[in-house]
């Protein structure tokens, strides 16, 4: 049974779709030589008259300007450099102020390359000009005649500038102070020069901007000195005035006095920390005794039981009175005089226990109270002395806010007046914050067009667009050309493949005894391996009858059927071919003799008999039924319900009848044949048959209940064969030329 999944993922199967593709782009070497020369012939001619371009770079390093304190740092607006900063710079350096000042210091309106209203008019606009005057196609903007000189000026400079900006590509680094400029022109010299004069103009912009920002930010710090200077005055005078007003005693700056008041609150707020801390630890041990007491909890683990001598004194007794009762009760009964005595006395201990214990309870609420009471008459003597002297040092405190004040804006006066002194003197002394850290050297290579490069890439494209355009090509064709695409589109076995036959198509002895001619060529061992695949079948199954069909015409089922037939009558098989093809019959031509009778009469005359109309091929070693003369009614002939009593009465005389039937969409006799036969064999004609055709006709054989056996691709290409274009059928065309003198 044939199974396509395990073909495909044979061993050979990278080997065959490697043949194939060599095939296929073997076949369209022109095409791709072709598509070489489209593309790299343009390319050739396009780098030999493409302007070269040099590029000159320079590279300049950012560093952080010196900001000594917090205060200059606000005043300037200025913070240590980060990426966002480095990329800010990079746009100054591309920025349209800095390009106009290059533009003007090296005279660029005169440079053709930039100005191009300085360049000569081509031969190509001319020619417009003349054809159609339009602006759009002469290059003129539109609306620039309408301006005055002045604003045609401008617009010629932003053109200029424009161009600059086009051949200039500035960019920052990642993690780094340093910024690369690149500068392409016509000459390497003169990308070297603009690309320097770039580099040291934004060095002195830099330069003069931080004059600037020196110049105003000591303005500024004048201007602040000024208003400082008036404030310390203002805060001075009123604390004179508030402190004659109050007559409150002179205090050198940061003195502290207190008053009575002040060192009477100090120590009775000191008492009453001392007083909270013992109330608390009181209450929490009464609390403690108190919870025990309420919850029968043993008392004994209370802190103030376990500091009292008497109770631990009583409770030692209890233990020894207990373990002598635990002794005695070991000899003595529950009623023993001893026994009931010595109980009494255990029940004694523990009530005097339990009144010590009530007692440490009672003086523990004593002294918790007497605590609570003495914080509160401190608590009301602080009171009393803050109201007292709340309202005695309110306009002290207002004092001391308003010294606070003056204090503040002499500090901050000091700062601005030193921090003014110091700039002024080092206002002279200004760095960049920036130089070149390489400068642009004259290039040598010019880097645009990269000839070689360019020529490469083009030839790599070019060659392999032309494959894609062969594969393209392959893909579209429609037709079949490999034994691969049989299988994938037909989803059946490819039985064989069938070689071109050698000589001229008029040649009909070599059409009708091919493989006899030459027994050992491709041919006839493309026919022999054709019978053993189908004798194979037919041994399993006893299979007799084999119908040859294709879609179209003229794909070489005639010439199958008969040389297949000569294959099988060669091992001296008794062989029969039958001429199903009513429309246009074929098999007699080679016998040389037109018959009279054939398969038509044979089917309409029940009289008849096969032996009577059977012809012999004594040369091919089998016999035929011709299809006889056909008339408008021969049609109806094939579906009188006598064919299968024929073909029955026929395989009790021969081992193989080979039944040569219609192309399936041509007529519908096809239908009734494959009702009769055992086998069905498919043939497609290599490069030629359509591959719709293909489906419709397998698609039409699969509806009448017809099974297909499987695939003959016939008439190929000899050389395809010697490149392997079949896959595991390509060994064929090793044999080419093999026995062909026999």
């Amino acid at each position: 049974m044939y199974d396509s999944k395990s073909a495909q993922d044979s061993p050979d199967l990278f080997r065959r779709q490697a043949r194939r593709a060599l095939g296929v782009v073997g076949r369209g070497k022109w095409v791709v030589l072709g598509w070489i020369l489209i593309v790299t012939v343009p390319t050739v001619f396009y780098l030999y008259k493409a302007e070269r371009r040099y590029t000159a770079q320079v590279e300049v390093l950012i560093e952080a300007p010196d900001i000594g304190d917090n205060l200059l740092e606000r005043s300037y607006g200025k913070s240590r450099l980060t990426e966002a900063s480095v990329q800010t710079e990079a746009d100054i350096l591309s920025s349209s102020v800095l390009v106009e000042k290059v533009i003007d210091k090296l005279g660029l309106e005169r440079d053709p390359e930039f100005n191009t209203a300085l360049r000569p008019v081509s031969m190509w606009a001319k020619a417009i000009g003349y054809i159609n005057p339009l602006p759009v196609l002469t290059g003129q903007r539109a609306g620039e005649q309408q301006l005055s000189a002045e604003g045609r000026v401008k617009v010629e400079r932003a053109r200029i500038q424009g161009m600059f900006l086009s051949r200039l590509s500035v960019k920052s680094h990642r993690r780094s102070f340093v910024i690369t400029a690149e500068f392409v022109a016509d000459n390497g010299e003169k990308a070297a020069r603009i690309a320097n004069t770039l580099a040291n103009l934004y060095v002195l912009e830099r330069l003069e901007a931080s004059l600037q920002d020196s110049k105003r930010a000591n303005e500024w710090l004048a201007q602040r000195l000024d208003e400082l200077r008036r404030d310390v005055a203002t805060a001075e005078q009123a604390a004179e005035q508030f402190r004659s007003k109050y007559n409150l005693a002179q205090r050198r700056r940061g003195e502290r006095q207190m008053t009575v008041n002040d060192q009477q609150l100090v120590e009775l707020n000191s008492r009453l920390v001392v007083a909270r801390s013992e109330l608390a630890q009181k209450q929490a041990r009464y609390d403690q005794l108190r919870g025990l007491l309420r919850n029968g909890g043993s008392m004994e683990t209370a802190y103030d039981v376990l500091q009292s001598q008497l109770i631990q004194r009583l409770r030692e007794q209890q233990v020894g009175k207990e373990r002598e009762l635990s002794e005695a009760m070991k000899t003595y009964g529950d009623r023993h005089p001893r026994i009931i005595g010595l109980r009494a006395d255990l029940h004694e201990s523990q009530a005097r226990i339990a009144q010590e214990i009530s007692k440490v309870a009672a003086s523990l609420a004593t002294e918790t109270e007497a605590a609570r009471v003495g914080v509160s008459s401190l608590e009301r003597q602080i009171g009393q002395l803050q109201q007292g002297t709340n309202e005695s040092g309110v306009h002290e405190v207002e004092l001391r806010e308003l010294e606070r004040q003056a204090e503040t804006s002499r500090t901050l006066y000091e700062a601005f007046l030193s921090r003014y002194k110091r700039d002024s003197e080092q206002e002279s002394i200004q760095r960049a914050n920036a130089r070149v850290l390489s400068p642009a050297a004259i290039p040598i290579q010019p880097s645009s067009p990269r000839r070689v490069r360019i020529f490469l890439a083009s030839l790599l494209l070019s060659v392999f667009g032309g494959i894609g355009l062969v594969f393209l090509l392959d893909r579209l064709n429609g037709r079949i050309r490999s034994a691969e695409e049989v299988e994938q589109i037909t989803y059946l076995p490819l039985l064989a493949v069938i070689p071109k036959q050698g000589g001229k198509k008029r040649d009909a002895e070599a059409l009708a005894f091919g493989i006899l001619n030459a027994p050992r060529s491709p041919l006839a061992n493309a026919f022999r391996s054709l019978k053993a695949v189908l004798a194979a079948s037919a041994v399993d199954r006893g299979d007799k009858v084999t119908l040859i069909t294709s879609s179209i015409p003229s794909e070489g089922k005639s010439f199958i059927t008969r040389n297949l037939a000569m294959a099988v009558a060669v091992t001296g098989s008794r062989v029969l071919v039958i001429d199903g093809d009513l429309m246009r019959p074929t098999q007699h031509v080679a016998l040389q003799r037109e018959p009279s009778q054939g398969l038509t009469q044979l089917l309409s005359d029940a009289s008849l008999s096969p032996e009577q109309l059977i012809l012999r091929d004594e040369r091919g070693g089998f016999d035929i039924l011709p299809a006889g003369p056909v008339d408008a009614f021969s049609g109806n002939a094939l579906s009188n319900g006598r064919l299968t009593e024929v073909l029955q009465s026929l395989s009790a005389r021969y081992d193989r009848i080979f039944i040569d039937a219609p192309p399936s969409l041509a007529t519908t006799d096809v239908q009734v044949l494959t009702q009769v036969a055992d086998q069905i064999v498919f043939v497609v004609k290599w490069n030629d048959t359509p591959r719709d055709a293909i489906m419709a006709a397998l698609s039409y054989l699969a509806k009448v209940g017809a099974e297909v056996s499987g695939v003959v691709l016939s008439q190929t290409s000899p050389a395809h064969h010697r490149k392997g274009a079949y896959g595991a059928y390509g060994y064929y065309g090793a044999y080419e030329g093999y026995g062909k003198n026999t």
